[in-house]
C-alpha cells in the first residue's frame, strides 16, 4: 500500500512555513502522515476532513528512537509549529504518568503575520508530574547502625 501526504500548495510558500527552522518542517510532515483523512458530505459536495484531529499522538520517545530527533529538538519543533499555526495542542499530557499529549492539525498558518492571526504558545506543564527534586526525596539514616 502506498501512503500519500497531501499538502496545500499555498502552505509551501507561506511566510509561516518559510520561517520554520531546524526539525520543524520534518516534524510537521510526520504529523501530516499521522492524520486520517475521510470524505464527508453528500455526493458531489464531499469534503475531505481529518477524522482524528485532536487525537493525533506523537510521543517524544518515538521522535527520538524512530526518527533520530532529540527531545530538545522535538520540543523546539513543537513550539514553532504551534506558534506558526500548524498544530494545536488538544490535550497536554504528562509523560511521567503515561498521559500522552494529543494534537490537532491547524490552519491558523493561513493568517500568519496578519491582524487576524490567533497567537498560541505551547503551555508549560506546571502540574509537577515530572521527576521530584532532591529535597523532596529526603531519605533519613537515623535508624541505620554501624556494622
Amino acid at each position: 500500500m502506498v501512503s500519500k501526504i497531501v499538502i496545500d500548495a499555498d502552505l509551501v510558500l507561506s511566510p509561516a512555513f518559510l520561517q520554520l527552522t531546524g526539525a520543524a518542517p520534518k516534524v510537521y510532515l510526520l504529523f501530516l502522515r499521522r492524520r486520517r483523512m475521510v470524505k464527508l458530505g453528500r455526493k458531489g459536495k464531499e469534503k475531505w476532513v481529518i477524522e482524528n484531529n485532536g487525537e493525533i499522538v506523537f510521543p517524544y520517545a518515538e521522535a527520538e528512537n524512530k526518527f533520530g530527533i532529540t527531545r530538545p529538538r522535538f520540543q523546539r519543533a513543537l513550539d514553532q509549529l504551534v506558534e506558526h499555526g500548524f498544530i494545536d495542542i488538544a490535550h497536554l499530557g504528562g509523560g511521567m504518568v503515561k498521559d500522552i499529549s494529543k494534537y490537532a492539525i491547524s490552519d491558523r498558518w493561513v493568517k500568519y503575520e496578519t491582524d487576524d492571526f490567533i497567537h498560541k504558545h505551547r503551555e508549560k506543564d506546571t502540574r509537577g508530574l515530572g521527576f521530584k527534586k532532591k529535597e523532596a526525596l529526603k531519605v533519613g539514616n537515623e535508624n541505620v547502625t554501624r556494622t
